[in-house]
């Protein structure tokens, strides 16, 4: 019978990639998904990656790779790479998915034929195929999601692997072993924090101080190879996992504090509760260690066998892991190395049961019971779990389909406005990514997308890309047709948009999204409402000179900083502009005092330039007061000058303060600037978005 078992460990696999191919996803989920495309894309360009949060790299990496090669072998159009991607991401997200979804399947089935030929039992290669099923939430990010989860899944699997080598072989080559799980944990450390816990199983099985010491820097080793595209980030690395540890809240959000007591005891409770097979698990095998430890201290033997040294780290290892997640636990996939343990420590848990004490009969049948007992659980507890899943996603595209069809068929020539970041749609899940990028792909989604336009409800900030802009500047270029595609998806939140000067018509509202037309009548009663007055306005254009201080000359006779960037190259209006070069980094300094409460400031300046570097820059002197700083454009005119400006209402924080104002060089290549101006506004009523 064992002769045809063994084929068993085809069956698994097959059904994880069979099952996984045809799941449904959701199309542009923004987070995660996003974020490592375009940190992938960045990483193509020869950048660092700006997301460190995970830290992710290895995911990007992968990304990548994927990327590069589906543009060399599929690119009919010619398209530049990072064209290609922006133009069609989400090809790219599935790409990038079925590359994981297909290595995940081969290291199941790899598992399987190396637990066979290392324990000589069929039923231990099922047993750890199987702990693949043991969560729906696991299976849900391995198939759906490109993020960390999914290639933790194979770092996981080849962690359980190395450990079926190191406990197959009787001479164990220390060294090996140490280098081995140094490179997969540091690996699995660049991958997810969460992996943390499975670092110190390895200090159970190295003998000695030497061979932990050298473990444990060769992990730190592995994690910088693993990390090379976020080595400038490390310092913001740094600070945030420092965050995460003295904060009690999300995110390193919270009070001050290693943990929240009133949440902490009930979240290890709620993971016990939502990982049924992983509870009784880590129980037991708890138990068994006990008893092996009774047992072998009224033996009084100082040896520890190899098999209760591999379970003593496992089960420090799972322990560990609950202990951590509960921290901050409000997601399953936290718990993702730990779960996929899960067979592992069962099978060194039953190896560690004295069968010799009780009958042979038990001993050969324990566990095919367990494996058969698992198998038709899973078997009846999965498939609902997974098809109401695999439901929600195939809904949740045909609405995203069928209202960007009747957008297309009803509202030609509308400008779009999309409610951000909450909504599901190509130029939101690309803004999004592009954040945590810390905007590398700024310039090529301007070029490609120029009129695109965000609305976050939260920080009531509407955005060209990544500048800031208004709803009368969309009006002015653009013309009053304008729709808001994506939300608010509730009554109140409609409500104080138009409160905040968007007053929206309800075209359309679904189960996850919501269309809302500009209420052009409501909008131009405000506009006559809300009269705006320029108090007072400052200009610079680079031709007035203070030959004695040479120093440049505004409006108002107040100098401008030192004239030396003066040039005439290149000029919007008169003979001359400011230029910045690798030599200069600096440029302008003018001080705004005397600042009114109640009034709102305009600092505009153009910029000529093929590239962001150049930007505009507004600061307190503490600039955890105050501090904006803009390098992307609202508008351009014909003359290929970009307009940059900086907005702000003065608040009781600031009434008091001196604001210093002045251009920046963030990089070599050349910008630039003329017809600079501060204007100051007040409205005629209160209530106006600013």
């Amino acid at each position: 019978m064992n002769r045809y078992l063994k084929y068993l460990i085809l069956f698994l696999p097959v059904l994880f990639f069979i099952v996984g191919i045809n799941f449904h996803r959701a199309k542009y989920a923004n987070d995660p998904e996003y974020i490592y495309l375009v940190n992938a894309v960045a990483i193509c360009m020869g950048e660092s990656v700006g997301h460190i949060d995970n830290p992710g790299t290895t995911v990007m990496q992968l990304g990548a790779a994927t990327i590069a090669a589906t543009h060399l072998f599929n690119n009919p159009n010619n398209k530049t790479l990072v064209n290609h991607v922006l133009t069609d991401p989400d090809r790219y997200i599935e790409d990038i998915q079925n590359v994981l979804l297909f290595l995940n399947a081969l290291i199941i089935l790899l598992l399987g034929l190396i637990a066979l030929k290392k324990t000589g039992s069929v039923w231990v290669a099922l047993l750890l195929q199987l702990t693949s099923f043991f969560s729906a939430n696991t299976l849900d990010h391995i198939w759906t999601k490109v993020s960390p989860e999914p290639l933790l899944f194979f770092i996981t699997s080849l962690f359980i692997i190395a450990l079926l080598f190191f406990y197959a072989e009787k001479e164990n080559h220390k060294y090996k072993y140490i280098i081995l799980f140094s490179l997969i944990v540091g690996a699995g450390l660049g991958t997810k924090a969460t992996f943390l816990p499975l670092m110190i199983f390895p200090f159970f099985i190295f003998p000695r101080i030497k061979s932990k010491l050298i473990y444990l820097g060769g992990v730190i080793v592995s994690f910088v190879l693993f990390t090379i595209p976020a080595i400038p980030e490390y310092k913001s690395m740094y600070f945030w996992f420092r965050d995460l540890i003295r904060h009690t809240g999300k995110y390193g959000h919270g009070k001050k504090g290693l943990v929240d007591l009133n949440t902490y005891f009930p979240n290890i409770w709620k993971i016990v509760e939502a990982n049924p097979i992983f509870g009784i698990v880590t129980f037991f095998s708890i138990v068994v260690l006990v008893f092996a430890f009774i047992r072998k201290r009224k033996q009084k033997t100082r040896e520890s066998g190899r098999d209760l040294k591999i379970l003593s780290g496992l089960v420090a290892t799972s322990v560990f892991g609950i202990l951590l997640v509960a921290k901050h636990f409000h997601a399953n996939h936290y718990l993702l190395p730990e779960l996929l343990l899960s067979g592992i420590l069962l099978f060194f848990s039953l190896k560690n049961i004295p069968f010799d004490l009780l009958p042979e009969v038990i001993h050969r049948a324990t566990l095919p019971v367990i494996v058969m007992a698992l198998f038709i659980f899973l078997a009846w507890a999965r498939p609902p779990q997974m098809e109401y899943a695999d439901h929600g996603y195939k809904i949740t595209n045909e609405e995203m389909d069928s209202t960007n069809l009747m957008i297309e068929r009803d509202y030609p020539g509308y400008t779009k406005i999309y409610y951000y970041p909450y909504t599901l749609n190509k130029y939101s899940a690309l803004n999004f990514g592009d954040v945590y990028t810390k905007r590398k792909l700024l310039p090529a989604l301007k070029a490609l997308y120029p009129d695109t336009y965000f609305y976050d409800f939260y920080y009531n900030l509407m955005q060209n890309w990544n500048a800031e802009i208004f709803l009368e500047d969309i009006v002015k270029f653009k013309g009053n047709k304008i729709l808001v595609v994506g939300g608010p998806r509730d009554e109140q939140a409609a409500q104080e948009m138009g409160n905040r000067g968007i007053p929206l018509k309800q075209v359309y509202k679904g189960r996850i999204q919501a269309i809302y037309e500009l209420d052009t009548i409501r909008y131009n009663k405000l506009v006559r409402q809300h009269f705006r007055v320029v108090l007072e306005n400052i200009e610079c254009d680079y031709e007035t000179i203070d030959e004695p201080n040479h120093l440049y000359l505004g409006s108002n006779g107040k100098p401008f900083g030192k004239a030396f960037t003066q040039s005439d190259e290149e000029a919007r209006s008169g003979k001359h502009s400011l230029k910045l070069d690798n030599k200069t980094e600096y440029a302008v300094e003018y001080y705004l005092d005397s600042l009114q409460l109640g009034c709102t400031y305009e600092v505009e300046v153009w910029r000529k330039a093929d590239n962001y570097k150049g930007r505009l820059v507004v600061t307190a002197n503490d600039a955890k007061i105050f501090y904006k700083s803009q390098n992307d454009f609202i508008t351009s005119d014909n003359k290929g000058w970009d307009l940059l400006r900086i907005k702000f209402l003065v608040t009781k924080e600031l009434e008091n303060e001196t604001l210093k104002i002045y251009l920046w060089n963030t990089g070599k290549e050349t910008s630039y600037f003329d017809d600079f101006s501060i204007k100051k506004i007040i409205y005629t009523q209160e209530g106006r978005n600013p």
